[in-house]
C-alpha cells in the first residue's frame, strides 16, 4: 500500500517552501476572510434560522507535530449528533444532518470558517486533512511516516483523489505522496482540482454511504486494520 517504508523528512528546499507557504497562507486567508465576510455572515444566519444551536461547530483535531487544536466549521448537524466522532464512523450520519447542513456539506461551504484556523497558524490552505483525535489507526500511520511535519489543510491530495470514498490506508498513502512532492506547484494543482471536485460533487458521500460504496478489496483492507 505504501511506497514509503520509513519516516519521510522534508528536504532543505521543502523547508524553505514551508516558510514561504506560511506567509502565503496568512495573506490569502486574511484576504479571503474580508472578501467572503458577507457570505460568512449569511451562512451563519441560515444555520441559526434552520435549527437550534450555535452557527459555528468546534471540534478537537490533530495538527502539526501531533498537537491538538480546535477546528472551526459551520454547524451542519443537529446538536444531538455524537461529539468528536468522524462522520465516516457514523452509521446514520444523514439522520443528524440539517436541511441547510446538506447544502453546506455538498458545497463544502461548512469548511469556510477554517480560514480563521489558517490565519491563526493551526492549518494551511492545502495539506493533509486534520483528523479527529479518536482516529487512532490513521494517527499511528501519520506519525510513522512523518506526515505530522506538515500543517493540516482545508483541502488536500486525498480530497481531490477520491474525497469521501478513500479508505484510511489510501489517505495516508496520499499524505506520504504529498509530503514527498511538497511544493508550490503541487499545492496549486490541488487548489484547482478542489474547485472542480466541489462543483461536480465528485465522490461525495456521508457516513454509511461511504461503507456502501466500498469495493470488496477496500472492505478487506478496513477489516484488517489494527492499532498496536
Amino acid at each position: 500500500m505504501f511506497s514509503a517504508t520509513q519516516s519521510l523528512r522534508l528536504t532543505p528546499a521543502a523547508r524553505v517552501y514551508a516558510a514561504i507557504k506560511r506567509l502565503l497562507d496568512v495573506l490569502l486567508s486574511a484576504v479571503a476572510l474580508v472578501l467572503l465576510s458577507p457570505l460568512l455572515l449569511l451562512t451563519a444566519l441560515a444555520v441559526k434560522l434552520d435549527s437550534r444551536g450555535p452557527a459555528i461547530f468546534r471540534q478537537k483535531r490533530v495538527g502539526k507535530d501531533g498537537k491538538v487544536f480546535c477546528v472551526y466549521k459551520f454547524r451542519s448537524m443537529s446538536t444531538e449528533a455524537p461529539k468528536n466522532v468522524a462522520t465516516a464512523e457514523l452509521k446514520n450520519a444523514t439522520e443528524y444532518i440539517t436541511g441547510v447542513g446538506k447544502v453546506l456539506r455538498r458545497t463544502s461551504l461548512d469548511e469556510l470558517p477554517q480560514l480563521w484556523n489558517v490565519l491563526r497558524g493551526d492549518m494551511s490552505l492545502v495539506g493533509p486533512r486534520p483528523l479527529v483525535v479518536t482516529e487512532a489507526y490513521t494517527h499511528q500511520l501519520r506519525h510513522r511516516f512523518g506526515v505530522y511535519q506538515l500543517r493540516p489543510g482545508i483541502t488536500g491530495l486525498a480530497q481531490t483523489n477520491g474525497r469521501d470514498l478513500v479508505d484510511d490506508d489510501k489517505k495516508v498513502a496520499m499524505d506520504c505522496e504529498y509530503l514527498r512532492h511538497f511544493s508550490l506547484w503541487q499545492d496549486l494543482k490541488i487548489l484547482f482540482m478542489t474547485v472542480y471536485v466541489v462543483f461536480t460533487r465528485k465522490n461525495y458521500a456521508e457516513g454509511d454511504e461511504v461503507a456502501a460504496s466500498d469495493t470488496p478489496a477496500q472492505e478487506e483492507s478496513v477489516s484488517q486494520k489494527r492499532v498496536s
